[in-house]
């Protein structure tokens, strides 16, 4: 049976990279999925759940290999038309950059909160390492 444990590279207490882990998916997701989720509801409410979720995890036994997510949320440093929040956002669920912009719009235009969003996503998603191109790869 899968157990879910604190993740080893944790960015707080590892409560985020844990569930990542369990999941098999990369911890920028559920760390965005909380900090939203956080902001809407109540911080302090959802911070005191994260930190007694961080006592009731256990650590990671000796020896233990988590799996690696077979895909990374990566703000694009390619496709992007302000800081590559929706192109890194499209790669990663494998859809055109141009519909997660128009979502991106309608949210923020008749719901009010994908500015919001937006700005997490910023904020947490790391940067695309930018390929360099040589002569001799041309």
């Amino acid at each position: 049976m899968k157990q879910i444990y604190l993740a080893s590279d944790k960015k707080f207490l590892g409560v985020c990279g844990g569930v990542a882990e369990y999941f098999g998916v990369d911890p920028t997701l559920i760390r965005i999925a909380v900090a939203c989720v956080a902001l809407y509801t109540a911080v302090i409410p959802a911070l005191i759940i994260y930190v007694v979720m961080s006592f009731v995890f256990p650590q990671q036994p000796e020896g233990y290999v988590a799996a690696q997510p077979k895909k990374m949320l990566m703000r694009s440093s390619q496709n992007k038309k302000l800081s590559g929040v929706c192109a890194g956002i499209a790669k990663y669920f494998g859809v055109d950059a141009t519909i997660v912009r128009l979502l991106f719009a309608i949210c923020m235009l008749s719901i009010g909160f994908g500015l919001t969003i937006y700005i997490v996503c910023l904020v947490l998603m790391p940067t695309e390492p930018v390929q360099v191109i040589t002569d001799r790869q041309i």
